[in-house]
């Protein structure tokens, strides 16, 4: 096992970086003076300062060679909260965390960080003053929030099992922004097969909306 050490407080890996979030992130640690180490299935862009790694979530030797040398590590990986595909969910979010943990004691990280999502706590009503007291859903809504909420149970339970390895897992709602891959193109795709249940401001925005994004897609 590696002896703990304390890296350049400059280096940092970004696990899923060649993701929607993972590449905003990789940005704003640039931005801020960091090298930064992506580990990631596909290499999706190069960029200055940044080194890639690809392979598999599950492959520890993989993992250790991004990690070297590096303090802090943000876990952005996860299959689209859209798909179904239990036995994907289980090995990337649940096998996958379980072996970036190790990977992460071995090269002597200090710190990581978990994206994890608000749906962890979501009951099927509106959660308002939430804290972060709040108990898990005992009836996940999908695979995605079920194999999230087991998957954040391991980092937060690996905080400090190694004398200085410290964890903390962050819960974001519905991103969305530049580049989004995801979201607004769904709803945008449901609005035109007619599936909304609801439309929020007048049936012309949508359609001008529908006709920029068609624009878009051909510049």
């Amino acid at each position: 096992m590696a002896t703990r050490v304390r890296p350049s407080s400059k280096r940092c890996a970004v696990i899923g970086g060649s993701g929607f979030l993972g590449k905003h992130l990789v940005e704003k640690l640039l931005d801020r003076g960091y090298s930064v180490s992506v580990f990631d299935i596909r290499q999706s862009y190069e960029l200055p300062g940044v080194t890639f790694h690809q392979g598999d979530l599950c492959d520890k030797q993989a993992l250790l060679s991004a990690l070297k040398d590096m303090s802090l590590v943000f876990h952005c990986a996860s299959p689209a909260p859209a798909s179904d595909d239990r036995l994907l969910f289980e090995r990337v979010n649940i096998q996958g965390t379980q072996t970036v943990i190790q990977a992460c004691i071995d090269a002597g990280v200090q710190k990581l960080v978990l994206t994890s999502s608000a749906s962890v706590v979501f009951e099927g009503t509106d959660v308002k003053n939430g804290k972060e007291d709040l108990p898990y859903a005992k009836k996940p809504i999908d695979y995605y929030t079920q194999t999230k909420i087991e998957q954040e149970k391991l980092v937060l339970a690996a905080c400090d099992k190694m004398k200085g390895f410290l964890t903390v897992a962050i819960r974001p709602h519905g991103i969305f922004g530049p580049r989004d891959p995801q979201l607004v193109p769904t709803l945008v795709d449901a609005a035109r097969r007619g599936k909304m249940k609801f439309i929020i401001g007048p049936s012309w925005i949508w359609k001008c909306f529908g006709t920029f994004l068609e624009i878009s897609e051909l510049m």
